[in-house]
């Protein structure tokens, strides 16, 4: 007889008060599962958000005494979210985004071998990949990152794989594109193409472009992204899965901020170039064939559709003072 699969499971999130984590772990209470969420409250790309209802452990994930806890309360499911998230910090401390997430992903990885989880769920990032102008990227296309943050997150890939690769525990690795969507921190100038555009005109200011209007990105809505994830849970795979959350959704920076600004109804607004930021690649692009083929996905949020669910949060939200208590899932 087939074993009936546990509907109620324990789940730890790491950084899931982060901007993507503060959504998941409120999809999975939602969905029944008891959540530990462990962060360290860094106001990162999100604007820091617990939900009530989880078990919250602050702390950085390199120290002994909060793997020690986690270990304690032993969750059967990890997604490991906790990181430095972004190509431009990462040059203002490479230390921290090496540490946190390299040796941060060893140490998680570590402790999911010694309690046997059932599924390791890690979120890296299309940086590992690097610069890929002129080639659609696969799963398979070569690894080759031009930043720091590229190569600390495929550091981590790498301590997934060799840590849990003789182990029962599956593990599936999500190759993040940039995601946008309400919750993101818009006083954060450092990350998020979307974010950082729309906070310009949030602020009533010209727009500052770092970088050629021609470069190209991939953009997910934030709820996309999350059913993903959630459903990453129960979804048939092999052993060791690399995944490009990634729907092909492409656009140039020309006509992103075109979009935006009409969207946002800004019909006159100025901008300027400036200097590229270090490791920032030109451009990358995503097929997402394998993502919808394996989560039967059928549609997905187009960019036009999803700056107007976007828009409507950030227009809650006062453009001075702090806007902690302004977090999406706060104004539920």
């Amino acid at each position: 007889m087939k074993k009936r699969e546990k509907k109620n499971l324990k789940i730890l999130v790491t950084g899931g008060a982060g901007f993507i984590g503060a959504h998941l772990s409120n999809s999975l209470i939602a969905s029944g599962h008891k959540v530990l969420i462990v962060d360290a409250l860094r106001s990162q790309g999100g604007i820091p958000f617990i939900n009530k209802k989880s078990k919250f452990i602050k702390g950085d994930i390199t120290e002994k005494k909060i793997i020690g806890k986690i270990k304690k309360w032993k969750p059967e499911i990890i997604y490991h979210l906790a990181a430095q998230s972004a190509v431009e910090p990462a040059y203002d401390d490479p230390k921290f985004d090496i540490l946190t997430n390299s040796y941060g992903t060893y140490l998680i990885c570590n402790l999911a071998k010694q309690i046997k989880v059932k599924k390791f769920i890690y979120t890296s990032s299309v940086a590992v990949y690097g610069n890929k102008k002129h080639r659609t990227i696969e799963e398979n296309t070569v690894i080759d990152p031009d930043s720091i943050y590229g190569v600390s997150k495929y550091a981590g890939e790498l301590f997934v794989k060799q840590v849990l690769k003789k182990t029962s525990t599956k593990t599936i690795i999500f190759r993040l594109f940039n995601t946008y969507g309400p919750g993101e921190n818009l006083n954060n100038q450092k990350k998020g193409m979307i974010s950082i555009y729309t906070s310009y005109l949030w602020k009533n200011k010209p727009l500052v472009i770092k970088g050629s209007l021609k470069r190209f990105r991939d953009f997910v809505f934030i709820e996309d992204c999350i059913n993903v994830l959630t459903k990453a849970i129960k979804i048939r795979s092999s052993k060791h899965e690399i995944i490009n959350l990634s729907f092909g959704d492409n656009y140039t920076v020309k006509n992103v901020i075109k979009l935006i600004a009409k969207t946002f109804g800004k019909k006159n607004y100025k901008y300027r170039i400036s200097q590229g930021t270090p490791g920032d690649s030109f451009g990358f692009h995503a097929s997402g064939k394998k993502l919808k083929k394996m989560f039967n996905i059928k549609s997905f949020t187009k960019l036009s559709a999803g700056l107007p669910k976007y828009f409507k949060w950030v227009k809650k939200v006062p453009n001075k003072g702090k806007i902690e208590k302004f977090h999406p899932l706060n104004l539920v």
